[in-house]
């Protein structure tokens, strides 16, 4: 999927642990991103959602979910890979898309915690497009 025209992969985490400032968990030692994943921002860090949920807890509208994923260039034409940390919050993002209609969604349900145990696997840190580890 990494190398594909045809899909992406989305990170669903915090800023902070998207650039690389922190991994999100505590027995998650590296930090960074797979590399040209797409940012689809799910809040303040690995324990929230807020950006994909309301006040309450409910899912937020669909058009707020999408505006935010095409803002990021998240499409539906591609088929997505969402991931996050540990699993939970990728996943979340994947039964919006699937409850959205988007036709081409899944989980990298190993999400950061599987990929950067893996020391032959590249990561980046720092803005989009800056460095790669």
């Amino acid at each position: 999927m990494i190398v594909s025209p045809d899909a992406e992969l989305v990170c669903v985490r915090s800023w902070p642990e998207y650039i690389g400032e922190v991994s999100g968990y505590n027995f998650i030692e590296k930090k960074g991103r797979i590399p040209g994943a797409l940012f689809a921002d799910c809040g303040t860090d690995a324990y929230h959602m807020e950006n994909y949920r309301n006040v309450d807890h409910t899912t937020k509208e669909f058009y707020e979910i999408e505006d935010n994923w095409l803002k990021s260039g998240i499409t539906p034409d591609k088929h997505l890979a969402f991931y996050c940390g540990t699993g939970w919050r990728g996943s979340e993002a994947w039964f919006n898309a699937w409850l959205m209609g988007w036709p081409k969604v899944s989980v990298y349900d190993g999400g950061w915690f599987e990929w950067s145990n893996d020391q032959d696997n590249a990561f980046e840190t720092g803005f989009p497009g800056s460095s790669i580890s």
